[in-house]
């Protein structure tokens, strides 16, 4: 299982070149609409994530989620994998 730093890490540089935003706008408590992220964004990016890490994202990405509670889900899924739709 990779760490949350790792996860951090990755999350930051895929919002930062999704979004064409500075990594270093990119802070724990900032969210998604704050970023730029519309709601065709959001869809895309929760694919993204869950290419990237591997793991099924069972509710849809909100705009009001921040960086901080973005890499917090990706790693409690990857802990507890939720069982994907039919």
């Amino acid at each position: 299982m990779h760490s949350r730093l790792y996860i951090a890490f990755h999350v930051q540089w895929i919002l930062a070149s999704f979004l064409e935003q500075s990594l270093h706008r990119i802070r724990p408590d900032i969210t998604l609409d704050e970023l730029g992220a519309d709601s065709f964004d959001l869809v895309e990016l929760q694919a993204i994530m869950e290419e990237t890490f591997g793991i099924f994202i069972a509710e849809p990405l909100r705009a009001y989620v921040t960086f901080a509670e973005l890499v917090e889900l990706i790693y409690k899924t990857m802990a507890n994998p939720p069982a994907p739709p039919h």
